[in-house]
């Protein structure tokens, strides 16, 4: 079969330019990418485990690759990592996710949040763990990549440099309280998209203007903004949530412009969602307020929705990150290595998930362990948003 006629993700991975020097390279740069891709999908762990994983499926390898040294060893696959360049990675990574949803990802809404892998560090080194910011699209529930951070706190730093990788035109882009900075609202506007902000007390005066504006909606008489709630009820669990959904807007651009809001680029909207939650065994009740920042213009129902929306990159992408393939078990953190090996790990979850057969990811690793045909479907699949 041709690779590059039957995958666009081994067309994609071709571009990459090889770092190793030529007199080390024995195997070729794209059979090392694809054997640690499909063994990533099918839930290797190491280098040694890809290895081992790319000896029991040789003889399947060998109908695609050329394969004429046989399989890399584990050593070649952890020194290629160490020195392949994680930027080009993530943006091989974040073209081929796009070419193959380029449809889908219009009036995407984006959610950036960020991921420690907790056994990346190094105690004889004193090296901490490695941080990741990484990008979520709500709109194909797919990864759209990450990049390694200096730390949490080094996040704000981060996330300019993520957007740039990314075509966030005509996107919302949410990001937690970490996220919220002028210059990072500045550049998702410069790209032409919408930001919602989370704002807690990192911006203690910003707060104190946003809170003090939603008591004052709630006072009887005329209001000076435009207030709009939504309202969304729900029970299961043994517990009754109620969610309020608060926006106010200026009545005009005048209004907004001798605001201290206004401070920020092209805000348009504060919001404020309220949780209550009642246990119903107990009557126990507890509350929740948060509030958000936006130069969108949508409604309250709507920002209700990216609001709840956002947690998809938790529960979606950490979750599965740890819980199914033990990225916080990884122990791999030389070179570049462990931002490498990470994003295999997105690679091998964008390709499961967006296999259509509706079993769990899990289960669908363990097919494709065993047998190549479904293996080969995943690959054929491509990435592909099935929403």
């Amino acid at each position: 079969m041709s690779m590059e006629e039957d995958f666009s993700l081994i067309s994609h991975l071709m571009i990459i330019d090889d770092p190793r020097i030529d007199r080390t390279k024995k195997h070729e740069l794209i059979d090392i990418l694809v054997i640690a891709i499909c063994a990533s999908i099918c839930g290797a762990e190491t280098w040694t485990e890809i290895e081992d994983f790319g000896e029991e499926k040789e003889s399947w390898f060998k109908e695609f690759l050329n394969l004429k040294h046989g399989i890399p060893s584990h050593d070649t696959f952890r020194r290629l990592f160490m020195i392949l360049d994680p930027l080009i990675f993530s943006e091989v990574f974040y073209n081929w996710v796009s070419s193959v949803n380029k449809l889908l990802m219009k009036n995407d809404h984006i959610c950036i949040d960020g991921k420690t892998l907790r056994r990346s560090f190094d105690e004889a080194k004193k090296t901490s763990a490695i941080h990741m910011v990484n990008a979520w699209s709500t709109g194909i529930s797919l990864s759209l990549g990450q990049m390694k951070s200096e730390g949490k706190k080094n996040e704000i730093k981060t996330i300019p440099r993520l957007l740039d990788l990314l075509s966030v035109k005509g996107c919302l882009v949410s990001i937690d309280a970490m996220g919220c900075q002028k210059n990072i609202a500045e550049k998702i506007l410069s790209k032409g998209g919408d930001y919602l902000l989370a704002l807690k007390s990192n911006h203690k005066y910003l707060e104190e203007r946003v809170v003090e504006a939603f008591e004052q909606s709630r006072k009887p008489g005329r209001k000076t903004f435009n207030v709009e709630d939504f309202e969304d009820k729900n029970e299961g669990h043994g517990r009754i949530e109620k969610r309020v959904c608060r926006v106010i807007t200026a009545k005009n651009e005048e209004q907004m412009k001798v605001n201290v809001l206004t401070k920020w680029p092209e805000i348009n909207a504060i919001i404020e969602m309220h949780s209550t939650r009642i246990v119903k065994k107990t009557g126990e009740v507890s509350e929740q307020t948060r509030y958000f920042i936006s130069s969108s213009k949508k409604n309250a129902e709507e920002f209700f929705k990216a609001i709840r929306g956002h947690w998809e990159i938790e529960n979606k992408l950490h979750w599965s990150l740890d819980v199914i393939l033990r990225e916080d078990e990884c122990r791999s953190r030389a070179g570049n290595s462990a931002e490498n090996f990470s994003l295999l790990r997105h690679f091998a979850l964008n390709l499961v998930k967006s296999e259509e057969t509706k079993i769990s990811v899990r289960r669908k690793q363990k097919k494709a362990g065993w047998g190549e045909e479904f293996l080969l479907k995943i690959l054929l699949n491509d990435g592909k948003s099935k929403n």
